[in-house]
């Protein structure tokens, strides 16, 4: 009977999320490039060779944009299952699983009634629903390892936490940096010699996978050879860019910690996400839209059980249950009732699409060309010239007068309809 109200909630969460994908995924609607991106990487591994994705640039080991060797267990999957859905499915699966440690902490803590407000606080938190929306990124492996780690070290199962802890360095390279952050919570939340040894393990585990990733793994793989993202980073310029937004931001975080959560050391696990979330100069770190704050939910979440007593054991869920449901409103979890403007079908153009050897696209149809065709993104095409070039139109403009402008030499349609357009060289 313990396990049937965790069970409850990750069946739950993993019918919620897998539906959200699933309309999005046969309704065409791509936020972003990156689900092409890792279809294109787990079609490479499962290949068995290096995860070289053309939609970055040809020839691009992706290897050399962010270190997440993890993403090599996405193979198997694609290999028997050779689809973009696929990854959305897997995430899917590791967001869901992420709630089971959880609420059974809380049932076990706290009681029945407030691990059921937590369970469903988790499951319709903003941070995994727009993580959802946002499609797969390598965050999806982070969710769980943190959730099942922070159990673990709270149920004093010293040993799987550190190896679940430790994994993280494997699934981007700033999470190395909470790898060292964990170090320093577990030791002020329990000052003995034990959890100093393990602190200084995390530390100088977490700091050390950075610092490597970051200086040489990085650099010796990327084409130009550097690590991209520093130049998103400017501390000085970026203190108070975004300052609503970002106060926003960790206002969210301590209402989904139930406020009480504040009082945990644990919550000091964001630090690092948020540092380098607030001092980028992308201002799509510093909200609560896409995938960005989905590692800092399981944080909340410890923290709220780990640190609620007395009353609070009621009123902190309550408090972190309210605010998930408000902020439904923030996300787009409603395209699973309300399709008004997100229908949209593509089939027929893609069947067209399919049948030559290299296609480039925008961003709406990569990860389905990719399993078909050597894929290429309009943007970073650079000296390749496609077979085809299939888009929607409504984005881009009519897409033979685009190939003129910017591949040269004339393009024919051979496919249009109502938004998509497949074109091709005349000669």
């Amino acid at each position: 009977m313990k396990r049937l109200l965790p069970a409850g909630f990750t069946g739950t969460a993993f019918i919620l999320y897998t539906a959200l994908s699933w309309v999005m995924w046969t309704n065409y609607i791509s936020p972003s490039w990156d689900l092409g991106i890792f279809t294109q990487l787990a079609k490479a591994y499962s290949n068995l060779g290096a995860p070289i994705v053309d939609i970055k640039g040809e020839g691009y080991n992706l290897l050399g944009d962010h270190f997440h060797p993890i993403l090599v267990l996405l193979a198997p999957f694609y290999r028997l299952f050779p689809s973009g859905f696929t990854l959305l499915v897997i995430q899917s699966a590791l967001f869901a699983i992420s709630a089971w440690p959880l609420v059974s902490l809380a049932q076990e803590r706290l009681g029945r009634i407030p691990a059921i407000l937590l369970g469903g606080s988790y499951v319709l938190s903003w941070g995994l629903i727009n993580a959802v929306w946002a499609q797969f990124h390598e965050i999806a492996f982070a969710v769980p390892l943190l959730s099942f780690g922070l159990v673990w070290w709270v149920r004093d199962r010293k040993v799987e936490a550190a190896f679940a802890i430790a994994l993280l360095v494997f699934v981007k390279e700033d999470l190395g940096l909470t790898v060292a952050a964990v170090g320093l919570a577990i030791w002020l939340r329990e000052r003995t010699r034990d959890n100093l040894t393990y602190g200084v393990f995390f530390a100088v585990w977490g700091i050390g996978w950075t610092a490597l990733s970051t200086i040489i793994i990085l650099p010796a793989l990327n084409p130009q050879g550097q690590w991209d993202y520093t130049d998103n980073l400017s501390v000085v310029d970026q203190l108070t860019t975004g300052l609503p937004e970002k106060i926003a931001t960790v206002a969210l975080l301590i209402l989904a910690a139930g406020i009480i959560g504040l009082r945990s050391p644990l919550m000091l696990i964001m630090l690092p996400t948020l540092a380098w979330r607030f001092v980028g100069n992308v201002s799509y770190y510093w909200g609560w839209e896409f995938h960005y704050s989905a590692p800092l939910i399981p944080i909340a979440a410890i923290a709220l059980i780990e640190a609620a007593t007395g009353r609070w054991r009621t009123v902190a869920p309550l408090i972190a249950f309210l605010t998930s449901a408000a902020m439904l409103t923030q996300t787009h979890v409603d395209v699973l009732w309300n399709r008004d403007g997100w229908e949209g079908d593509a089939s027929n153009a893609l069947e067209v699409a399919r049948s030559y050897d290299t296609v480039a696209s925008d961003i709406s149809l990569l990860a389905y060309l990719v399993p078909h065709t050597d894929t290429y993104w309009l943007g970073t095409l650079g000296d390749v010239v496609p077979d085809a070039v299939a888009v929607d139109w409504r984005r881009l403009g009519d897409a033979a007068e685009w190939g003129r402008q910017n591949i040269g030499g004339d393009w024919r349609t051979v496919y249009v309809d109502d938004r998509w357009q497949v074109v091709e060289p005349v000669d």
